[in-house]
């Protein structure tokens, strides 16, 4: 009979619902677990909605992707809608669901175990108020071309998602979770209590990878 309470910070799901389901049976969580997500939930994947109603169903806490942010951003300025952005917009059941859900969600997430966050941290700044809300969902490389986690000096342990060409990180000040599910890779969760990854591998490729990047890596 479990006695402790279990944590999981699950990695990026962008729509892969089947998978976010499959890592969440292969934890089996119960009452009184507490579960977390890395953002970009929705996007690029087959089913956003549903993996959308899945962290909703399951009290799953997550924070806000830069595909999460972009989505509210168009929402809310239709007057700088590309073609591609209208279509992007129309093909998403219940709007109104997604807008509900994705605008509650912070930009970070103190837990007991690590700083939650979805890409990474502002360097040269101790306060994560003062940071530019840009860098903590986009940031990959920081201006001298190294990875942002290498120029920040945190006191807690950092999970993060976001760099799925990067992919599984673990390191004692920062873990990576982003392990590339929606381009056909795998879906990793960490739980800290059993000291254990969780891993589901994705069914196919759902989608190409993007390697355009600018010098801020957004």
């Amino acid at each position: 009979m479990q006695t402790v309470k279990r944590t999981l910070y699950i990695g990026d799901v962008h729509g892969c619902a089947d998978e976010l389901e499959e890592i969440l049976d292969k934890f089996g969580p119960v009452e009184g677990d507490v579960l977390y997500q890395t953002g970009d939930v929705i996007n690029k994947g087959p089913d956003s909605y549903r993996a959308l109603k899945i962290i909703v169903e399951n009290g799953i806490l997550t924070v806000l992707g830069n595909h999460e942010e972009s989505f509210l951003r168009l929402l809310h300025h239709p007057e700088s809608w590309r073609e591609k952005d209208r279509l992007r917009i129309q093909a998403i059941k219940e709007v109104e669901f997604f807008e509900s859900v994705l605008s509650t969600w912070p930009l970070w997430r103190e837990t007991e175990h690590a700083l939650l966050v979805h890409a990474g941290l502002e360097p040269g700044k101790t306060r994560l108020e003062e940071m530019d809300p840009k860098v903590l969902v986009s940031v990959r490389f920081w201006t001298d071309g190294r990875p942002w986690f290498e120029s920040v000096k945190w006191p807690k342990r950092i999970v993060f998602g976001h760099w799925a060409q990067l992919g599984f990180v673990c390191r004692p000040d920062v873990i990576g979770l982003d392990s590339g599910c929606v381009y056909g890779k795998q879906l990793t969760a960490w739980c800290p209590e059993e000291n254990l990854f969780y891993t589901v591998d994705a069914h196919k490729a759902y989608s190409p990878v993007n390697k355009k990047f600018d010098a801020a890596g957004v």
